[in-house]
């Protein structure tokens, strides 16, 4: 990273910050044991279509932990993505850029809007569905309505199927952990939890599920990462901000990017120190 203040490049038109979703797998900052798992799975997906054994893998059950705003949702929602697509490079595993059908008619994931239905065409003619529902925790009004989700998730031969549950601890906290069981018995998912509080979960549910632990960036990785996005949506930035927002945000990425989004309000002053250091509030006391 030089030393010199950073004028951004031009490029592409800036996204929504708050909710972005990474394009490729290396723009990630983080988080090798999570990427290179969904790597794994996304391989192992793609095998289970070509010889026909898609119901061997709609029984895997999986729990995410790690740091709040770290990319667990992000690299789960960018695994469907990459795992709809018809011409994913089989190399890298990234998906195309919105060039097939499938990407672009399920381009609203990346607003965060979740439900995708995509038939998946292998270049050998093996061909299925990916099923994506994402049940986010906090939204949950009560067992009810956690039962009537899981009734609603219904079962296709041949076709991928994955539950995303979001903060699942929440629901174990309103003691319907049971029901989540239940449902891991009886219906032929992928299942993918995350927590940022795996003490929260009952041990006989945390036992159920196999684990994957996130990892935050490195110190030099995460200052390399803020620059990069900063340049990517023409944000002008000093290198004394950048360090100052690496250490105020812990290293979480979500937490860094907020920065980044107030620094939007004037691309052309961008991400300077004055604004890290009394514009920008982490925690809020009181």
């Amino acid at each position: 990273m030089s030393d010199a203040n950073r004028v951004a490049p031009e490029g592409r038109a800036r996204p929504d910050i708050l909710r972005w979703i990474p394009p490729t797998w290396d723009h990630f900052a983080g988080n090798r044991r999570l990427k290179r798992f969904l790597m794994k799975l996304l391989r192992s997906a793609r095998r289970h279509v070509r010889e026909g054994r898609v119901h061997d893998l709609n029984r895997l059950c999986f729990v995410l932990t790690g740091e709040s705003r770290s990319g667990k949702t992000a690299m789960v929602t960018f695994f469907v993505r990459c795992l709809a697509c018809l011409s994913l490079d089989e190399e890298t595993l990234n998906p195309c850029n919105y060039q097939c059908k499938n990407c672009q008619s399920n381009g609203h994931i990346d607003d965060g809007t979740y439900g995708i239905f995509s038939l998946l065409n292998m270049p050998d003619g093996h061909r299925s569905h990916v099923h994506f529902h994402l049940i986010d925790a906090a939204m949950v009004e009560g067992p009810s309505d956690l039962r009537e989700r899981v009734r609603e998730l219904r079962e296709f031969e041949d076709d991928i199927r994955v539950v995303y549950i979001d903060e699942t601890h929440r629901l174990v906290r309103r003691e319907m952990d049971e029901i989540l069981l239940k449902a891991i018995e009886q219906k032929g998912y992928i299942w993918i939890f995350s927590t940022a509080k795996p003490k929260g979960l009952e041990d006989m549910f945390l036992n159920r599920l196999i684990k994957v632990s996130t990892e935050l960036p490195e110190v030099e990785e995460m200052e390399g990462w803020l620059a990069d996005r900063c340049d990517e949506w023409q944000i002008n930035w000093e290198p004394e901000a950048v360090m100052r927002v690496v250490e105020k945000s812990n290293r979480v990425p979500g937490t860094a990017l907020h920065a980044v989004a107030l620094a939007t309000l004037d691309p052309e002053e961008g991400l300077t120190l004055d604004l890290v250091e009394n514009d920008w509030v982490v925690q809020i006391e009181g």
